[in-house]
């Protein structure tokens, strides 16, 4: 299983009472190995695009992330586990009050490497200077200092991220939706079905509305 660190969608720093490790990928990692009496060995990478990038060499058997056309590429998918709204992080340094202010050339926005924003930003805030970051590390890092002016990516990174830097502050608009799902290698013929099967029994059984308490996500699409 493919993780990578920061976001309750995969895998945060490990619970102080239980001492075990949360977030929404890890849990549903290590159920479905359960499911299938194997071994679980979660690989925890920097950032998303180091996940991505083993999924595509076939280095990992398991993924839970964002099921984009892209993606879908290279990864076999299952079902919509859950879907997140996408928004925007102002740094607490930022003087911009609304949405409609972004759209400025000498605002900076972020995002991540390997995340679909360097596809769909230019169209939303064609003016503003784009800055590409290596993890939620540095996107944190240049928000404190006011090289960035805001943040974008999914509202379940932006609210962690928040929760690291003082007198940042998430915006209230949606500009999108993530659908997450787990996934496997093209290669893995037939998982599509045992992967949807499970989703399905996690679902029935109330047990994945309790991984997704017990992560403590925020930003999830209501609709």
């Amino acid at each position: 299983m493919a993780l990578y660190k920061g976001t309750p969608t995969s895998i945060l720093p490990a619970n102080l009472v239980s001492g075990d490790p949360r977030g929404i990928g890890y849990e549903l990692g290590r159920d479905l190995s359960i499911k299938l009496d194997v071994k679980y060995s979660p690989v925890v990478f920097e950032k998303n695009a180091d996940v991505l990038a083993a999924v595509k060499k076939g280095e990992v058997d398991l993924v839970f992330t964002n099921a984009s056309a892209d993606r879908a590429q290279y990864i076999q998918f299952s079902k919509t586990v859950i879907q997140i709204e996408k928004g925007y992080l102002l740094g607490p340094r930022s003087k911009i009050n609304s949405p409609s202010e972004l759209n400025q050339q000498k605002v900076s926005i972020g995002y991540s490497m390997g995340s679909n924003s360097a596809r769909e930003l230019p169209g939303l805030i064609p003016n503003a200077t784009l800055v590409q970051t290596t993890s939620t590390k540095q996107a944190i890092e240049l928000l404190k200092s006011g090289e960035l002016d805001g943040f974008s990516s999914n509202k379940a990174i932006l609210y962690e991220m928040a929760g690291s830097t003082p007198g940042s502050r998430v915006l209230p608009v949606v500009i999108g939706y993530e659908n997450l799902a787990l996934g496997t290698p093209l290669n893995r013929n037939g998982t599509t079905e045992q992967l949807n099967l499970f989703v399905d029994e996690i679902t029935a059984s109330g047990k994945l509305k309790t991984i997704i308490e017990r992560s403590g996500i925020q930003g999830l699409a209501t609709k």
